[in-house]
Order: structure tokens, then sequence, then C-alpha cells
């Protein structure tokens, strides 16, 4: 075999192959000795036909094979001795080998580029510590009441107030008086003054004792989930049929056993307190490793793969798409250069730590095993509500393995690169934590109004 590199670009390669014709006949020979045992031929006992019958009767699939066999051989062994790690999906331009015939073929490819780490060895970093507000404890099990809430009618002949569960019928209608039929809700329980619905409607159902119906303009807000009645003035008609007070448990040791297998109040307390310290531990940890590596990556400066920097842009721009489908931002979608500038900057910044954590990975020797891609994949079928199966054959039918493996690997190297850092722990700042809350069910069921999307399902 013998090989020539051409370089297209700064990180791109072509290498063109030439095999002579005695190694192409010896992998040809070696695929049809295989035919020739598994295979039967008229005439023959299996395994005794003659090697040239059996090459005759099966070329069509022993010359495809034999010509992957030998590429994946060679490709391997070429990447080897040139110490390349392609970057990019290796193109081929190859057609299948002939008998008695040098076979020339050429593969074109990114490479990873090659650049000195910075020193990483007891750089500087600060992380948070991980303190806890009683009052958030409070918090989640004030949230925990309301879940174990018990409905009780309301007798009075009155108007839905905070805290109330309103059970109600809403009709819409356009400038016309006609219906719309993607707004109407029959039977449905609506939680007052917990923000289950935008303010203007809230309102409306304030204003309504029980038994009674109103019907009233409202202004949608310009962020409705559904964009066919975001910012419209749209006719609302509303009908209380019932009203419950929630009556919220004493906060004692009964109600602790009601939430699972705790001994007393103060054992929730402490499940608690060791849930919120535990993820904020994580997320202290996360930002600090965060800051790390942005301060490293403005040490080092190199070139990144075309061929990545595609792919992470055509990813990136997918999900702005997706997310301003959902937040109903339409009209942003049509600003198609601004979002491909956007999404290519990302994409960049993206690729560049995934070149640099991979570099390191290297440095530091990581492997990612087969016991980390199962737990991986464990953890988010996990956290999806999935079983293990499902999300597996997932990855294996998408060919994200590959994907997994990368996402390991980096963060296994950025844990190593933060392991030989130098790590000083501070107060944290004063800082909301309601993205660490747990997000409770509500009591009842979420009311509207509520549009329903092609398929008839509610959209939030």
């Amino acid at each position: 075999m013998q090989y020539k590199v051409e370089e297209l670009a700064p990180l791109k390669k072509q290498i063109e192959i030439t095999v002579p014709a005695a190694d192409v006949d010896k992998q040809i020979n070696s695929v049809a000795q295989k035919y020739r045992a598994s295979v039967a031929v008229p005439g023959f006992r299996k395994g005794k036909a003659p090697l040239g019958i059996v090459e005759a009767q099966y070329h069509k699939d022993i010359y495809p094979e034999a010509t992957g066999n030998m590429i994946d051989a060679q490709v391997r062994q070429i990447l080897d001795e040139l110490k390349l790690e392609a970057a990019s999906k290796i193109e081929y331009k190859a057609e299948n080998v002939v008998k008695g015939q040098d076979f020339t073929y050429s593969i074109t490819f990114d490479v990873m580029p090659e650049f000195d780490l910075p020193e990483y060895l007891d750089i500087p970093v600060e992380e948070e510590e991980a303190e806890i507000d009683p009052a958030e404890v409070d918090s989640v099990l004030e949230m925990a009441r309301k879940d174990l809430a018990e409905l009780v009618p309301v007798e009075e002949k009155r108007a839905p107030r905070d805290g109330d569960v309103a059970t109600l019928d809403i009709e819409a209608f356009d400038e016309e008086g006609k219906p719309i039929a993607g707004l109407n809700a029959s039977g449905t329980d609506m939680l007052i003054g917990e923000k289950q619905s935008f303010e203007a409607f809230e309102a409306l159902v304030k204003s309504v004792k029980v038994g009674e119906e109103k019907q009233d303009n409202i202004s949608f807000p310009e962020d409705f989930p559904n964009p066919e009645f975001a910012g419209k003035e749209i006719q609302i008609k509303v009908k209380v049929n019932a009203l419950n007070e929630r009556k919220l448990p004493e906060l004692n040791d009964e109600f602790a056993a009601k939430l699972g297998q705790y001994e007393n109040l103060e054992s929730v307390k402490n499940a608690i307190t060791a849930s919120f310290t535990q993820n904020r531990k994580s997320m202290a940890r996360s930002a600090a490793q965060r800051k790390m590596l942005e301060g490293l990556l403005e040490k080092v400066d190199f070139p990144l793969p075309e061929a990545l920097v595609t792919r992470f842009t055509g990813i990136a721009q997918a999900n702005m798409f997706d997310r301003m489908r959902r937040q109903g931002k339409i009209e942003d979608m049509k600003n198609l250069e601004s979002m491909q500038a956007q999404a290519k900057e990302e994409a960049e910044k993206h690729v560049k730590e995934y070149v640099f954590l991979n570099r390191v990975a290297k440095a530091e020797n990581v492997e990612v095993s087969e016991d980390d891609m199962l737990h991986y994949i464990h953890q988010t079928a996990m956290s999806s509500r999935r079983s293990f199966e499902e999300v597996r054959d997932e990855y294996v039918n998408n060919n994200l393995l590959g994907v997994v493996h990368d996402r390991i690997m980096t963060d296994k190297a950025l844990q190593a690169i933060y392991a030989k850092a130098k790590v000083t722990f501070v107060k944290a700042a004063d800082k909301p934590a309601e993205e660490e809350k747990p997000k409770k069910k509500a009591a009842t069921k979420k009311a509207a109004p509520k549009a329903k999307s092609a398929e008839g399902k509610d959209e939030e």
C-alpha cells in the first residue's frame, strides 16, 4: 500500500491510497473463503466448492465486502502512522475492487488542530459554598402543604379569592360573536392567585360569583403560548360552577408521614436541606468549572475544524427555531441572517471548548468505559422518566452513542483539570434560589384559557 497526503486547507486533508493487485487478490480470496464455508453451492458439499466458483457466484457480495474490509483496515493504519485524529466524518471516493487490478481510492476529512495546552496545575479557582436559608426549607414545606390540602366546598355565594379552587366553564368568541373552539373549556379547575393563567383572565374569574357567569373583552398577553391569540383582544365568557377552599394540613409528624417514609417532621426538613445542599454544591461547582474553562480558553488560539463548526451551527440554529416556535416568536424566525450569525457564534464557542477538552483528555489519559456509557444512559432515562431500554435504543437507532461518548469524555476532562486546580471556597453571593426549588404538582388541574394544537393537544 502506498499513499499520498494533500493539504486542502489548514485542517483538511485528502489522502490518495494505491493498493497493489496482489494485495487486492488476497483480500478477495479471504472473503471468498469465508463465503465458501457458509454458503451452499449446487453439486458440492458445504465448504468444498472451488474458490473460483464461489467467487463467480457471489461476486456481487464478495467484492463490496472485500473493498470495505480493506479500506477500514488501511484508513486506521494510515491515521495511526500519521498521528492524525479525524474531526469529521471521513468522505470516501472509491469503486469496488477488481481482481487482478491495482486499487486506488481517496479519503477527505478534517483533522483536530495541534496546540500546546496552557499550564493548569494549581490554577486558582473560587467555588461558592453551599449555604441554605431556613426560609427556603419552609417554602418547600408550604408547597407540600398546598399539595396535600383538603378541598372544602364554599357555602357562601361569593366570587373566588386567592387560594380558592374554582370550577369553570369557559367560552371564547370572535369579533362577530362566533365561538372560538380552541379556547373553550368545560369543568376545568383553576387555583386562584397562583398565576395559573394571565392576569386579565384571572381578574375576570375573580369578578364572578359562584353559580353566575360573566362575559367581557380580554386582552391576551403578547407572549401567550399560542401565537394565534397572542396580543389580541377576545371576548371571554366565564361561568363559576363551584368553589372550594383549601384546608391546609398542620406541620406535624402526621403531615410528615403523608409525604413518604419519614419518621417525623424534622426528618423531612433534613431531607429537604440535604437536597438543596447537594443541588447547590453541584451548581456552584459547575459555575466554577465553567469560569475556569473560560479563563483557560482565553490563553490558547487555534483554528477550528470547519466540518465541526458547520455541524454545530446547524444544531444551534435548529435549537433556536424550536425555542422561538415554542415561545410563539414567529416574527423573529424571519431574521435568518441574524439567526445564522448567532448560531455560528454559539457553534464556534462550543467547538473550541470541545477541541480544547479533547486535547486535555489525551494529556490526562482520560478514557470512557462501557460502564460510563451505561451510567449516562441510565441517568438520562431516570431524568426523563423513561425506561433504560427505550433511551438506549434511541441512542443506538439515531447513531448518537458517539455524541454520548464525547460528552462523557469532555466532562471527565474538565473534572481532571478541576482536580488539579487550587480551589478556594467563598461565601455565596445573595441571589434568589427560585431555579433550585423543586417544582411541585398543583393541587388541582391547571385552568386556562388554553389553546389546542393541530393535533388536538392543549398547549401550555
